[in-house]
């Protein structure tokens, strides 16, 4: 085909192409592509500099541990606390349930205070307010809140949102020119905290209340966290009144994001564009030019995107658009010569060469191929045909290109084993090889020759470790940790199926489960995926909190001894072998066996230990298989014992890129120094690893 006759193919080919693209891509399966939109704004609205409101708190009531006529007055005696203390305006973002028959007298003087009081619209207290206004919390179709509206027709009459309400009380935010009525939404990116305060301390007379002297303070019953009803595009999990706060402090301060009306144009008319540019531009070019222009358009759309994000406040999105421009490039490419194709002719014709004695250019060939296994098997018969052919120094050649591209010839396969002197047999159980070692002993991998199932047993040399003394209560305290493993019956538990004691060795058999530690994934070069990190250690708590209800601790959590199966996404928690049940009398109190850098404060300590030192060590775990190292390090054990119960880690958002800032509150809530401020229970933290998850 004449050169001028291809290139009109290509333009043609890739112009029917970008056109079917774009009509899929903006018309029936919209739905699907919108998510490369939100993905892109996600990723620049979490890093948007925001400026949180001056002199502003939040104060959370406790609604679940009252009954609602007491919830009701701690809002009456907050609001009432509130004015006295001189407050600027207090907005309640979720007032308390009234009954439709209840008489609302004492709420009409306190809504009719001289502070100003802000409730959501249709709720009862709007009917005494002067200032109300509505709560938008409508998330996309992935879960995100990323648009909050301005305007509602509430009963025929156009109602403004609750922080419109607010600011429009507010002069100098009401002149501020991007408060148009052209605009309809402003959207969200991240959330600045504010500080939360509690009830009980607000309540107390002996407390000062100057601080709240013209502050905006924000009341609801939503704690922060527990009581989020949304998640912001940086990944935060957020409440109502946070949600509301965030707004307010965009509009009063004049950084709202909008999305005016040229910019919808512009979304239309730049994908025509990138469609021109591609067809006219791309089609039979080298593959090296193609992949320059289509990297440097991408560039400048992100950064074209980022700067009217961070400069104007102004939302594009350019997702889709760049998504049909790398569609385009890579249709090209394929256009272009498919470079594989080329290597497997190359190889073909080699082979051809090689079968026809013509060793000269089946050497030609054989050269333009990738170094693999197959190419080497062929150029060492190719040598061997040049020896054939009396041309050794040939064959020299053919062995030098391939020691130069290939390397040493790779060893026999098969791994060399170390020679480890050890048992042929523990009870009933015969002993194949030993594949690591426990807490105190060494694990084999045996068969059971009654049911003929492979074991991994786990063995101790209890009578070499302790003297005659400590035997008898050694002994006592291994069928204890055996009895305790064995009572539990979980799917992230290796499960115990015997145990007992031979030639001076106690030994445990256990669930056989072909896998790799996680701490192979500790190397921060072989680190695993945020969203699969949180995953394992979510079903690692799950596991944990089975345990603790069970009443047994395992006191040893750390990568080494949570064993992954990548093949089927599982994982397992083993070796129990340092576990006690919590329900003994002589085993309550004190330190026991464990690795330092993961133990928790109170454990090292030698406290009395519950599960949430568990979900310590759990923390400890995840945040090394975030960032490749442990939180807490040090030279010797007296300053690591230090580090763990005085210093906080740094937050791992800041150890690595994409890591977002919910992954931050859930590990210093599980890096809690003291046990009662982490998470309550597994559960508690394997639902919070999940969320975090979602959006990872």
């Amino acid at each position: 085909m004449k050169s001028q006759q291809k290139q009109k193919r290509n333009r043609i080919i890739t112009l029917t192409f970008v056109s079917v693209l774009m009509v899929l891509v903006y018309g029936p399966l919209a739905q699907w592509f919108v998510a490369a939109d939100r993905v892109l704004y996600d990723r620049l609205a979490s890093h948007l500099p925001n400026k949180p409101l001056e002199n502003a708190y939040i104060v959370s009531i406790d609604a679940s541990r009252s009954d609602p006529e007491t919830v009701s007055a701690t809002y009456g005696r907050i609001i009432e606390i509130l004015s006295l203390a001189g407050a600027r305006r207090i907005i309640v973002t979720e007032p308390p349930e009234i009954p439709a028959n209840r008489n609302l007298p004492g709420w009409a003087a306190a809504m009719n205070a001289s502070v100003p009081v802000y409730v959501p619209t249709r709720h009862r207290l709007a009917e005494l307010a002067n200032r109300h206004g509505f709560v938008d919390v409508k998330a996309d179709s992935d879960g995100i809140l990323r648009k909050s509206g301005l305007w509602q027709l509430n009963d025929g009459v156009m109602s403004p949102s609750l922080p419109l309400a607010i600011a429009f009380d507010n002069e100098e935010a009401s002149t501020h020119h991007r408060m148009s009525s052209a605009v309809s939404a402003i959207y969200l990116s991240n959330y600045v905290e504010l500080p939360r305060v509690e009830v009980e301390s607000l309540l107390d007379p002996a407390t000062d209340k100057s601080v709240f002297w013209d502050a905006t303070v924000f009341v609801d019953a939503s704690p922060a966290l527990v009581g989020s009803v949304a998640t912001l595009p940086s990944g935060q999990f957020v409440t109502v009144s946070e949600i509301t706060a965030s707004l307010l402090a965009d509009v009063e301060q004049d950084r709202t994001v909008i999305a005016p009306g040229w910019v919808r144009a512009m979304e239309w008319l730049l994908p025509a564009l990138l469609a021109i540019v591609a067809v006219l531009f791309l089609p039979d070019r080298t593959r090296k030019d193609i992949a320059v222009v289509t990297g440097v358009a991408v560039v400048l759309l992100l950064l074209f995107e980022t700067l009217l994000l961070y400069v104007l406040h102004v939302r594009i999105d350019l997702g889709r658009p760049i998504l049909i421009f790398i569609g385009a490039a890579a249709l090209s490419l394929w256009l272009a010569g498919d470079e594989k194709q080329e290597l497997r002719d190359a190889f073909k014709r080699g082979n051809d060469f090689l079968a026809a004695g013509r060793l000269e250019p089946a050497f030609a060939e054989f050269r333009r191929c990738q170094p693999s296994e197959t190419v080497a098997t062929v150029m060492y018969k190719l040598s061997l045909a040049f020896e054939e052919q009396a041309k050794p120094e040939r064959a020299e050649a053919v062995l030098e290109w391939m020691k130069r591209t290939h390397g040493e010839t790779p060893a026999a396969a098969g791994l060399s084993q170390e020679n480890t002197a050890g048992p042929q047999r523990l009870g009933r159980y015969v002993i194949e090889r030993r594949i690591g070692r426990g807490a105190m002993g060494a694990v084999y991998l045996a068969k059971d020759p009654r049911i003929n199932r492979p074991v991994a047993l786990k063995a101790i040399p209890i009578e070499k470790e302790f003297e005659d003394d400590e035997l008898k209560e050694a002994r006592l305290r291994f069928y204890r940790e055996a009895e305790s493993a064995g009572r539990l019956a979980h799917p992230n538990i290796i499960t115990v199926f015997d145990a007992g004691e031979d030639k001076g060795l106690a030994y445990i058999a256990m669930e056989f489960i072909p896998g790799i530690p996680l701490k192979k994934f500790t190397d921060p070069k072989k680190l695993l995926a945020p969203k699969r990190a949180l995953e394992l250690c979510a079903q690692t708590a799950d596991a944990l909190d089975y345990a603790h209800n069970q009443g047994v601790i395992h006191r040893d959590i750390k990568p080494a001894n949570l064993i992954y199966n990548p093949k089927e996404g599982s994982l397992k928690i083993t070796d129990f072998g340092v576990a006690r049940m919590t329900d003994g009398n002589a085993t309550k109190t004190g330190i026991v066996l464990g690795t330092p850098m993961y133990m928790s404060p109170e454990q090292l300590a030698a406290e009395k230990l519950t599960g949430l030192s568990d979900l310590f060590s759990l923390g400890v775990t995840l945040y090394e298989l975030l960032a490749g190292e442990v939180p807490f390090q040090a030279t010797n054990i007296a300053v690591l014992m230090t580090r763990i119960t005085s210093d906080d880690p740094a937050p791992i958002s800041q150890r690595r890129a994409g890591i977002p800032p919910s992954i931050d509150t859930v590990l210093a809530k599980a890096l809690a120094k003291r046990p009662e401020d982490r998470f309550s229970c597994g559960a508690e933290m394997a639902i919070a690893l999940r969320n975090c998850a979602r959006f990872s």
